[in-house]
C-alpha cells in the first residue's frame, strides 16, 4: 500500500511538471500567432509540427521519470525492524523457534519484515516483554502459556495438570475451533495477537535432595514454579510448597536454598546442564508446555492482510519443524542427563494425578464456560 501511495504521489508530481512545461511551450506560439496575423497559416504548418515535436520530449521524458521514480518507490518501500523476546538462552529450543519463525518471516516477505531475537530475558522477564508489547513498547516475543495467564484468564486452561499425555494432542488441540476461540478470547483480554504454538514438551520435577517416586517424597521441598496460580495450586496439591521465581533467579534460588527444586521440559534442563546442581530427576509429565509466539495486536492490525497471512503461515511451518525438533532433543538430551550422573526416575503417575482434581474443580467454578473446552482437550488424548 505504501508503495502505491509513493507511486501515485510522482504520476501527480510529474503530470503537474508536464502541463507547466507543456503551456510553457504553446504560450509563445499563442503570442506571435496573435501578433502577426499573416503568418498564422504558416505558424500552423511549420511552428506547431515544431511544438508538437517538443510536446512529444516532454512527455517521453515525463513518461521515463515515471518509471525511474516509480521503481525507486518500489525498492525504496520501509522495511519493518522488529524486536522479538525470548526468556531462555541461544541454544534452547524455545529460543531456536523464535528464530526459525522470524528467518522464515524475513524470508517470506522478501526481507520487509526483519526480526531480531534477544534471548536471555535480554530484553526483560515474561512479564515485563508482555507488559512492553501492551504500551507498544515491544513488537513480538515467544511466551510461556503460564505468562500469558497473567493478561488473559482465558489461557489458563492449558495450565490444567495432567490435562495433555502427549505432544501430538496437544498439537491437536491447538488445531481446533475451541482453540482458536480461547486465541480470541485472549486477544481481547489482553491486546496481543496469539501468532502460534510451541510445543515445548513435559515438565518434570529435578531436586537435590532426593528421587521423588511419590506424593510423600515432596513433603517439604519448596520447588521453583512460574508466577501462575494454577502451577502453584497444582504443586501445592501434589504435596510440595510451590515457590513462583522468575527463570533468570532460579540456579542463584537453588545455590542460596531459597529453593529445594525446581521443574521445566528435558530440554530445558539440557540447555542449562542442570545436572551440575541437580541430582535427581523424576519423570512427573505433570504438566504439558505449551507456549506461544505473540505479538503486539497494534502491530498486527498494521500489516497488510497479505503479510498477516505470510506471517501466519511462517508461523505453522516453524511448529511443523519444532515438532521434529522435540521429539529429537528430547530423547536424546534425557540421554545426556543420564551420562552426566543424574538419577531419573519414572513414578506411578495416578496419585499425583488424584490429587490435582481438586485444581479442576476449582477451574470450573471459576470458568464454567471453558469446562467444554477442557473436554473436548481430554477427548484427544
Amino acid at each position: 500500500m505504501g508503495v502505491l501511495v509513493l507511486s501515485l504521489t510522482w504520476m501527480v508530481r510529474l503530470y503537474t511538471v508536464y502541463t507547466i512545461l507543456n503551456q510553457a511551450l504553446l504560450i509563445p506560439w499563442y503570442r506571435v500567432a496573435m501578433g502577426d496575423g499573416a503568418n498564422l497559416h504558416l505558424l500552423y504548418c511549420i511552428g506547431g509540427k515544431k511544438m508538437k515535436r517538443l510536446q512529444g520530449v516532454v512527455l517521453g521524458m515525463v513518461c521515463v521519470a515515471m518509471v525511474t521514480f516509480g521503481a525507486l518507490g518500489t525498492s525504496g518501500a520501509k522495511t519493518l525492524k522488529w524486536k522479538m523476546s525470548s526468556c531462555l538462552n541461544s541454544e534452547n529450543l524455545f529460543t531456536l523457534h523464535a528464530k526459525d519463525w522470524a528467518k522464515r518471516v524475513e524470508a517470506k516477505t522478501d526481507g520487509r519484515i526483519k526480526i531480531t531475537v534477544f534471548d536471555s530475558e535480554q530484553l526483560g522477564s515474561e512479564r515485563e516483554t508482555l507488559e512492553q508489547m501492551k504500551i507498544h513498547a515491544l513488537q513480538c516475543g515467544i511466551q510461556s502459556n503460564s505468562s500469558l495467564t497473567m493478561f488473559g484468564k482465558s489461557q489458563v486452561m492449558y495450565n490444567l495438570p495432567y490435562l495433555f499425555t502427549s505432544l501430538d494432542q496437544c498439537v491437536a488441540f491447538s488445531r481446533t475451533e475451541e482453540a482458536k476461540m480461547l486465541a480470541e478470547m485472549f486477544e481481547k483480554e489482553s491486546g496481543i495477537k496469539i501468532i502460534g504454538l510451541f510445543p515445548e514438551g513435559f515438565r518434570h520435577i529435578m531436586n537435590a535432595t532426593r528421587a521423588i517416586e511419590s506424593p510423600a517424597d515432596l513433603k517439604g521441598m519448596k520447588i521453583r514454579v512460574m508466577e501462575n496460580p494454577t502451577h502453584i495450586a497444582s504443586m501445592n496439591a501434589m504435596g510440595a510448597t510451590g515457590t513462583p521465581i522468575s527463570w533468570g533467579e532460579v540456579i542463584t534460588s537453588i545455590q542460596t536454598k531459597v529453593i529445594d527444586g525446581f521443574e521445566n521440559s528435558i530440554p530445558t534442563l539440557a540447555s542449562v546442564k542442570a545436572w551440575e546442581f541437580q541430582d535427581y530427576l523424576s519423570l512427573t509429565t505433570h504438566f504439558y508446555d505449551a507456549s506461544f509466539v505473540v505479538m503486539d495486536m497494534k502491530v498486527w492490525n498494521e500489516l497488510s492482510p497479505e503479510d498477516q497471512k505470510l506471517v501466519m503461515e511462517a508461523s505453522d511451518e516453524a511448529t511443523e519443524n519444532s515438532i521434529r525438533l522435540i521429539k529429537e532433543y528430547t530423547k536424546n538430551d534425557l540421554e545426556t542427563i543420564k551420562s552426566n550422573g543424574v538419577k531419573v526416575s519414572e513414578p506411578d503417575l495416578k496419585p499425583f494425578q488424584e490429587l490435582v482434581k481438586p485444581v479442576y474443580e476449582d477451574f470450573y467454578k471459576k470458568f464454567p464456560e471453558l469446562k467444554p473446552v477442557v473436554e473436548k482437550a481430554i477427548s484427544l488424548q
